[in-house]
């Protein structure tokens, strides 16, 4: 069967443009040579993983987001087979940049010989996958350490905390205050597990760094951060490259150290 060239762009939801993070919720394509465009968009449980990564209460306001942008997608790919526009036109002028909770990847080509099978590949290699396991290793780490802290007993245990400046803000759900209710220490997992390819943990650490290196110039950044971590010694080779080029970034930043070293974990709580 002939081959073809598609494009393709990965939709992302990105709630707060100061830290750089998103999620991967969607995916664009199209074939100029089949004039052909289609779409796939994670509706799975909509807006429950993705509030949980972000810490949004509400979830509606990933719901009413993807909504909205899915009744373009239908409306513009309608368009295309009526023939009003061209699948290129389509693609073009939907992933313009725009000033909403809704950005894109940088525009990438594959060779295919089936456009949907092809969709279906990268929705499930860029958004069933990354995401979802993204998601999931934060709440692995997250109950990890909130095991780990609550059997210490802190007089000053560590909670959930909202850092502000300016239009700047960003929650973080292991920060320890003083009893002014200064942030005096703060622990953030970095999620990343074997599976990861090295360009997974640079996108995953990337995102941790550009948030607190932003906190550390608003000086919003607590004096003692603590960095838990958990990849074990059977971690690939490009992923264990990946892993001592972020590792000596992240010490600039705070205190690495694997989530299952308790005694490090409960010296850093209480000292």
């Amino acid at each position: 069967m002939k081959k073809y060239a598609c494009k393709y762009v990965v939709l992302r939801f990105a709630p707060y443009s100061e830290t750089g993070e998103f999620a991967n919720v969607g995916v664009l394509l199209y074939s100029k040579s089949h004039n052909s465009f289609v779409f796939k968009l994670d509706t799975t449980d909509i807006g429950a993983r993705v509030s949980k990564f972000f810490h949004i209460d509400d979830r509606q306001v990933f719901k009413f987001a993807m909504t909205s942008y899915q009744k373009e997608l239908a409306f513009v790919q309608e368009q295309v087979v009526h023939h009003h526009m061209t699948a290129e036109e389509a693609f073009d002028f939907l992933v313009k940049p725009r000033a909403t909770l809704l950005r894109f990847s940088e525009v990438r080509t594959v060779i295919t010989d089936s456009i949907d099978g092809t969709l279906n590949s990268v929705f499930a290699r860029m958004v069933s996958h990354s995401s979802g396991s993204q998601v999931k290793n934060r709440l692995k780490l997250a109950g990890i350490l909130r095991s780990q802290l609550d059997s210490l007993c802190l007089e000053y245990p560590f909670k959930r905390h909202k850092f502000s400046k300016s239009v700047f803000e960003v929650t973080y759900d292991f920060t320890q205050l003083s009893e002014q209710g200064e942030p005096l220490k703060l622990i953030q997992p970095i999620e990343i597990n074997d599976k990861l390819t090295a360009k997974e943990i640079f996108e995953v650490v990337g995102n941790n760094e550009v948030r607190l290196n932003r906190m550390a110039s608003l000086d919003l950044l607590p004096k003692k951060v603590l960095l838990p971590f958990s990849l074990s010694e059977n971690r690939t080779k490009e992923a264990d490259e990946a892993w001592s080029i972020v590792k000596s970034e992240l010490t600039n930043i705070g205190e690495l150290v694997d989530i299952h070293n308790k005694s490090a974990i409960e010296k850093f709580a209480k000292h």
